[in-house]
């Protein structure tokens, strides 16, 4: 089982449909990925929605760490449509963990680029933890 970049079950059309030129991004809660460097660049990962793998992608650079209020326009431009403005960013971060979120709660972020969907992949049911 590779390592993965979980999204919610709203994004995963769009996760079907993007290029694989785009650098895209992806936001967890805290420092612990950061702190860990969790990902690493050239690291092939599984994106998954809801836990099932939809396709594959590669890392692009090191984890690094930031909050709401710190993300710039070119953050936006790589992350989910909808996620377009601080606002949004703190509204999905909130429904997604159930947790408390504000502008100054701390990020991790993963860079990466989706590698070409293979058909006999999509939703394969690999994590032990379900």
């Amino acid at each position: 089982m590779a390592k993965a970049i979980n999204w919610p079950l709203p994004f995963r059309d769009e996760i079907l449909k993007e290029d694989c030129l785009t650098e895209r991004i992806a936001l967890r809660l805290g420092t612990l990925y950061f702190d860990h460097q969790f990902w690493v660049p050239g690291e092939v990962v599984d994106i998954r929605v809801n836990h099932l793998k939809v396709r594959k992608a590669i890392v692009v650079q090191p984890v690094r760490k930031t909050t709401p209020a710190q993300l710039t326009p070119e953050d936006f431009k790589r992350l989910k449509t909808g996620l377009t403005d601080t606002e949004a960013v703190v509204h999905y971060l909130r429904k997604n963990y159930n947790q408390p979120v504000d502008e100054q709660t701390p990020l991790s972020v993963v860079a990466y680029k989706n590698l070409p969907v293979v058909p006999d992949e999509i939703e394969v049911a690999d994590d032990p933890h379900l």
